[in-house]
């Protein structure tokens, strides 16, 4: 199959420009970064195959200016938000990769007109302070986050840039390992719900998966075996079936298939 070529533009919201990446064509995918920054994974490649997929630039990363006024995640969720019903008009799906999987519970909370199937890879704000947690030094980061280190995409950008995405994302997230607030209204949020985590995930412990599954009504966790935290990179081709398969076939996600 062809693989879709995506292309960048600047959308102008209320508090200032969001940048997009966007390729594919089908039913819409709305994809929220870690906390490294936007990249086009294997995984996005591949549900950009049947699906058209918005990779969205959150304010400060990658060179982008901030937002005034959005300096925290449920703010950044309303942001998301707002980009979902101006370019939309209505429902998305999401997947959102360990800090983007934050932004998307928020959204599901505060905002679940805009939510339609939510997966979730990792997703951070729910790890409990003496569990995980990423490390400072770059070398054990890098060892933390890539139990396949040979398939972590090289690095092209420059130190600075990475520097600012640390500081962008340490200022989001206020050095907030787990987040009460939102922990108090996982109950509420009513999209069909699937987690993702690493058998090898050191950052982010299964006990925050179990804690979404057992307090998001319809959801769901699946462990990627052999993975640690960069589920995309680790195990994409994994990672990719799994969705495509939660996202196409909704409730029927868990019943068996038959034979063709």
């Amino acid at each position: 199959m062809t693989q879709a070529a995506f292309t960048e533009r600047d959308f102008t919201l209320s508090t200032g420009v969001l940048r997009v990446r966007s390729g594919g064509e089908g039913r819409p995918i709305v994809h929220l970064h870690s906390a490294a920054g936007p990249r086009i994974s294997p995984v996005i490649e591949k549900l950009a195959q049947s699906h058209r997929v918005y990779a969205l630039f959150m304010p400060g990363f990658e060179g982008m200016p901030e937002h005034k006024g959005v300096d925290s995640v449920p703010k950044l969720a309303g942001l998301v938000a707002e980009f979902i019903a101006a370019e939309c008009g209505g429902q998305c799906d999401f997947m959102g990769e360990s800090f983007g999987g934050w932004i998307a519970l928020w959204l599901a909370v505060l905002h679940p007109q805009a939510v339609g199937q939510l997966v979730l890879e990792a997703p951070a704000g729910l790890r409990p302070p003496e569990l995980g947690g990423l490390p400072q030094d770059p070398a054990e980061r890098f060892r933390k986050l890539h139990a396949h280190p040979q398939r972590a995409p090289k690095e092209t950008r420059s130190e600075a840039v990475l520097a600012a995405n640390r500081k962008t994302a340490g200022a989001y997230l206020e050095a907030l390992p787990f987040d009460d607030a939102l922990a108090a209204r996982l109950g509420e949020i009513s999209a069909r719900t699937l987690i993702m985590i690493g058998t090898k995930d050191g950052i982010i412990p299964a006990e925050s998966a179990r804690l979404v599954k057992a307090k998001v009504p319809q959801s769901h966790v699946t462990y990627i075996w052999d993975a640690a935290h960069a589920l995309e990179f680790d195990q994409p081709d994994r990672v990719a079936a799994l969705a495509l398969d939660f996202l196409d076939r909704g409730e029927s996600f868990l019943v068996k298939q038959g034979a063709a």
